[in-house]
């Protein structure tokens, strides 16, 4: 079965069934892990039209392969330190929501996979007619790569690098049609890893796009989607991939009862490179986010996603131009008590990478807990696999991370 298929028989097993749970007023549109919860939730710090939220999370685990490895296996043991900041306006009109972070991880043994990543971010929205809204996402990042990435697998050097984004759009709405042109920007630039040099991966990534839709009902708005967009690296020694392409997407939103809701979409991808010797790439597109309250206690969230990814993956001496790539996950939360919330979830993921004889199939699953002492206070724990099957041996691995921490909040 393609994900497509089975992303579409859940969503229509979600609808066959929605009529089974009960709609409660406090759970319309809001899976169970976001709930208000007066007794537990932060209360912020007021400062004039913003409320303020800092908080900070500290943790220890486990992870038997922390390289994602096929043999010789590593394993070692994390402390990582957390603390972020968010703001957000309370104004009538219009919203304004900045936020900073901050992800630092230091190992026992392997002191050269430490990675100190951080980042901050603002976004808003200006509400400009009452039938007109623009909206407004930007942020800088200095991030890492996990080792199951696999263009990073197997290095012991971690790889940093910098991001940087910007995305814009604007929605009119004439009755039941509407329009929303979107533009988005996106800045990659890698550090080197040990002797390993990432120069030829640094790029901007660039994209225009239009969205128009239908609201056939309350419930069902249909929709149409065309962006067309260019990859452009700053340096191409080998071959040259800069590329253009396109996404045409058909999909609606649903919205039954506010007990099932989110977003489908499917449709064709293609890119096409400034290098002969890189074969164009057309395949899947699609992208999906669906809720579904299944009692009052219960949500499950399925997330689905398709399209062309960059790569710089080499196989048997053939250079991939792209990862095609197909993906769905399945989340699950429940609330045990009011202060108790339990998850387990579960992914399946298929790159494949065109130009190579190389295709990966990794599979995750995990469970955690969360229990909040307070409103300040919380502790969780969580445990997660994956394991990854390939046609290259020494990219397949089984991974193992045990996880505990403690979050304070104001």
């Amino acid at each position: 079965m393609t994900t497509t298929r089975l992303i579409g028989a859940l969503v229509a097993g979600a609808a066959v069934l929605a009529p089974l749970a009960t709609a409660a007023q406090d759970i319309r549109n809001v899976p169970v892990q976001n709930r208000p919860r007066p007794d537990y939730d932060p209360l912020g710090i007021r400062a004039r039209a913003f409320l303020i939220y800092p908080e900070i999370e500290t943790g220890v685990a486990y992870d038997d392969n922390i390289f994602s490895t096929s043999d010789n296996e590593d394993d070692d043991v994390i402390f990582t330190v957390r603390p972020a900041i968010t703001a957000r306006s309370q104004w009538s009109r219009h919203q304004l929501n900045l936020s900073a972070f901050g992800d630092f991880g230091f190992y026992a043994d392997h002191n050269d996979s430490n990675y100190q990543d951080f980042g901050v971010g603002a976004g808003g929205r200006i509400d400009a007619l009452r039938n007109s809204r623009t909206n407004i996402q930007t942020n800088f990042a200095r991030l890492h790569e996990d080792s199951e990435e696999a263009d990073a697998q197997g290095n012991e050097d971690v790889t940093q690098y910098y991001r940087m984004g910007i995305n814009l759009s604007h929605r009119h709405e004439f009755t039941r049609v509407y329009v929303e042109p979107i533009a988005r920007f996106l800045r990659l630039d890698y550090d080197n890893a040990g002797d390993v040099s990432n120069t030829d991966r640094d790029r901007n990534e660039y994209a225009l796009g239009l969205r128009t839709g239908y609201a056939l009902s309350p419930r069902i708005a249909p929709f149409f989607e065309l962006t067309g967009s260019a990859r452009e690296y700053d340096e191409t020694p080998g071959l040259d991939r800069n590329s253009t392409g396109f996404d045409a997407l058909i999909g609606t939103t649903i919205d039954f009862t506010g007990v099932i809701f989110g977003e489908v979409s499917a449709g064709y991808t293609r890119r096409e490179y400034d290098d002969n010797d890189l074969e164009n790439v057309d395949g899947l597109a699609g992208n999906a986010a669906v809720t579904w309250n299944v009692t009052p206690l219960t949500s499950v969230i399925f997330d689905g996603q398709a399209g062309i990814d960059e790569t710089t993956i080499t196989y048997e001496g053939d250079t991939a131009t792209a990862n095609n790539y197909a993906g769905l996950a399945i989340n699950v939360f429940h609330e045990l008590r009011r202060n108790i919330i339990v998850n387990v979830n579960g992914e399946y993921v298929r790159d494949d990478y065109e130009g190579t004889g190389r295709t990966d199939n990794t599979y995750r699953a995990g469970a955690g807990v969360t229990y909040l002492i307070n409103r300040r206070f919380s502790l969780d724990a969580t445990y997660d696999f994956s394991h990854r099957q390939s046609d290259d041996g020494d990219a397949e691995f089984d991974r193992n991370i045990f996880r505990i921490g403690l979050s304070a909040k104001l």
